[in-house]
């Protein structure tokens, strides 16, 4: 009745077509670099080495409800930190954001710093954003600064000598 054959015809590929008649748009063909574990490792080191950042690191974060504080405390993470609660005491880390509801008494020493609550210490960063509901007293050291309109800012800003400046201790 029915007569089917063992072996299936070989199909051939056809090319893909591209949209566009430009040979600069067709992607090369040139072996991926492996995509980075999940977690990955929190500090890679870039081709120039003159910095080092985070790469898919998770992001802790301290809630609204939660309040630290202690002498001489310091909080230090090698990933990111979301700051929604309050902290007496200074802070190192890779990245670190100080949310609308957060607050921080002391140090924010951090690759790359992000403000939008209150800060009542000093900055020290390669890079310091103050957005537009920050409330930041205290002095910056930073190698970049940019301020939102509408931030409330009282203190001194200087460029760091060197980038051991804004460097945090993560040990």
């Amino acid at each position: 009745m029915f007569n089917r054959v063992a072996t299936p015809e070989p199909r051939v590929a056809e090319p893909a077509k591209t949209l566009t008649p430009h040979a600069s748009s067709i992607p090369s063909m040139a072996p991926k670099t492996p995509a980075p574990p999940l977690f990955g490792s929190p500090i890679q080191q870039t081709a120039n080495h003159s910095h080092t950042h985070a790469i898919d690191a998770p992001t802790s974060v301290l809630g609204q409800d939660i309040t630290i504080s202690g002498q001489q405390l310091v909080i230090k993470t090698k990933s990111s930190l979301l700051i929604a609660g309050h902290i007496q005491g200074d802070v190192h880390g890779e990245a670190v954001t100080v949310g609308e509801t957060g607050s921080v008494a002391g140090t924010i020493t951090a690759r790359t710093i992000t403000v939008q609550g209150e800060v009542s210490g000093a900055l020290k960063g390669s890079s310091v954003n103050l957005n537009a509901t920050s409330r930041v007293d205290g002095d910056i050291v930073k190698q970049t600064l940019s301020i939102d309109e509408g931030a409330q800012f009282d203190g001194s800003v200087r460029r760091a000598k060197d980038i051991s400046e804004v460097t945090p201790d993560l040990g």
